[in-house]
């Protein structure tokens, strides 16, 4: 009960912490206005399935604005350093394991927040063109399974390598990573992650669960041959890793403060 209520405390915590930043807001709010102005389903033919442009959408947000989620992430574990509330918690009985899931958990939580807001306009917009509501489910679906478990990786490798890496440096490296191991095509001949199960672009998921007749301009990236079954393994993979970091992390910050 102890580790639960702390949990619990450090998320809702992080969450109102998170959730009332103005940069978060302003961010996301700035560059919806960008895709809502120039994404691509808006011109689709009508024609065409709704549920190809839901899915669509959800995958260019995700192609994009999770560079920002992780950006605005990135500072949750250098605040307390610099606040040396860190310094304040080492003091406290609470389970550090507990503390940092919930730091991890309630951060990301708040900064889906806004994702949702934007995709919510855009998935509105385009039910309204195609004047049908029955194609909501396929849009609750597509922001789960192709937004939601990239969002929590990219949290998790934001708190957990800022443990390491000065802020700035690693918010530089992660944009590179992300071009390099998401949208690099390996046919180029760089070795890259790109087309990986842990890719957290969504690429397997897309094709695996919502486009197996690898139809074009369905998943921004797409791949051939993908089965519905390693589209559950990529998400599977993608939550399990941003686990296992906060766990690592865990680990580190107890070998570092016994040193200490």
């Amino acid at each position: 009960m102890f580790y639960l209520s702390t949990l619990l405390g450090a998320t809702n915590y992080e969450f109102r912490m998170q959730v009332r930043r103005l940069a978060l807001w302003l961010t996301f709010i700035l560059l919806g206005m960008i895709f809502i102005i120039y994404h691509q389903p808006w011109f689709r033919p009508l024609t065409s399935p709704v549920n190809d442009a839901l899915v669509y959408w959800a995958g260019e947000m995700q192609m994009l604005l999770a560079i920002a989620a992780a950006i605005l992430l990135a500072d949750r574990l250098p605040r307390e350093r610099r606040t040396h509330v860190d310094e304040l918690h080492a003091t406290f009985s609470n389970p550090l394991s507990a503390r940092l899931l919930g730091k991890f958990l309630g951060s990301t939580l708040a900064t889906l927040l806004p994702m949702v807001v934007v995709y919510g306009v855009g998935a509105g917009y385009i039910l309204n063109r195609w004047h049908t509501l029955s194609a909501w489910p396929v849009a609750l679906a597509s922001f789960a399974a192709l937004i939601v478990p990239g969002v929590l990786f990219v949290g998790a490798l934001s708190i957990a390598c800022t443990a390491l890496l000065w802020l700035p440096l690693y918010q530089l490296a992660f944009v590179l990573y992300w071009f390099w191991g998401n949208l690099l095509p390996p046919e180029i001949g760089i070795p890259t992650m790109s087309n990986t199960m842990l890719t957290p672009i969504g690429s397997y998921t897309c094709s695996g669960l919502f486009n197996q007749g690898s139809r074009e301009l369905v998943c921004g990236i797409g791949l051939h041959g993908i089965t519905p079954l390693q589209g559950v393994e990529s998400i599977a993979l993608l939550i399990g890793s941003s686990l296992l970091l906060i766990l690592l992390l865990t680990g580190y910050l107890r070998w570092k403060q016994g040193r200490q």
